[in-house]
């Protein structure tokens, strides 16, 4: 494949997203997309945690605790709405959970419009994946 970090990762988990949206359409709300992610994971054999929880520090204190929707391959955050159109505090919030959990790769995955919407970001804050 080419040149993009996880490129096969996202890959697959792209196809299970496209066949859940396929097979439900928009409409529904956020939870339910969520469940249905997860049995299209499991039954395609995609290792995921549901809500895994990250600590917030600062200055070695615990301040703040950020679940995340779903972690994929334990690599890839996929934050999932059910909106009429992603707002820019949506961004802020994948890439905040990016930056605490210190991974590099997050999905932000709107089912709330036509078509599907999966926008890709980087975390900035590392360097190493």
């Amino acid at each position: 494949m080419g040149n993009l970090i996880y490129e096969d990762l996202t890959y697959k988990i792209r196809k299970s997203l496209f066949s859940v949206y396929n097979e439900l359409g928009p409409g529904f709300r956020e939870e339910t997309y969520k469940q249905a992610v997860m049995i299209d994971f499991k039954n395609a054999g995609v290792p995921f945690e549901h809500e895994k929880i990250y600590d917030v520090r600062y200055l070695g204190e615990k301040v703040d605790k950020y679940r995340v929707d779903i972690l994929v391959y334990d690599k890839i955050i996929l934050e999932l709405k059910a909106v009429s159109e992603l707002h820019p505090r949506f961004e802020a919030q994948l890439l905040s959970y990016l930056k605490v959990a210190q991974l590099k790769i997050g999905l932000l995955v709107n089912f709330g419009n036509q078509p599907l919407a999966i926008r890709r970001f980087v975390n900035p804050h590392i360097d190493n994946f």
